[in-house]
């Protein structure tokens, strides 16, 4: 199923989107979806259900926040069962805090989460 969305796009944004089409010899309505593609926040769609909430929730917490779950301080998660631990949650929320900051624009070019 598709969905249509109008928008509107300064004279400096279209052209720059314009070029690129014909330098890439594809239609604009192409390089604008690429560009939404890459620009879009982490997904979920491998990571089981029992985690979207929690992990979700990290997308309301600050910059500065986000980084003191990548170090491993700041809140704990909620969930503590076993299939937190197979899972091995804390990775996995320190990953998606770490996806976060470089999709809000902060350089990650090497972290150890290890």
């Amino acid at each position: 199923m598709k969905n249509k969305v109008t928008l509107e796009l300064s004279a400096t944004d279209y052209n720059l989107l314009k070029e690129i089409a014909d330098a890439c010899k594809w239609p604009i309505e192409e390089v604008i979806m690429q560009c939404i593609k890459c620009g879009m926040p982490p997904s979920l769609s491998k990571v089981p259900d029992a985690f979207h909430d929690e992990l979700l929730s990290l997308n309301a917490l600050s910059d500065r926040e986000l980084m003191q779950v990548v170090d491993g301080k700041g809140a704990e998660p909620k969930g503590k069962g076993e299939l937190y631990k197979k899972a091995d949650f804390l990775a996995l929320r320190r990953t998606y805090a770490l996806s976060l900051l470089r999709w809000r624009g902060h350089p990650i070019e090497h972290y150890e989460l290890f």
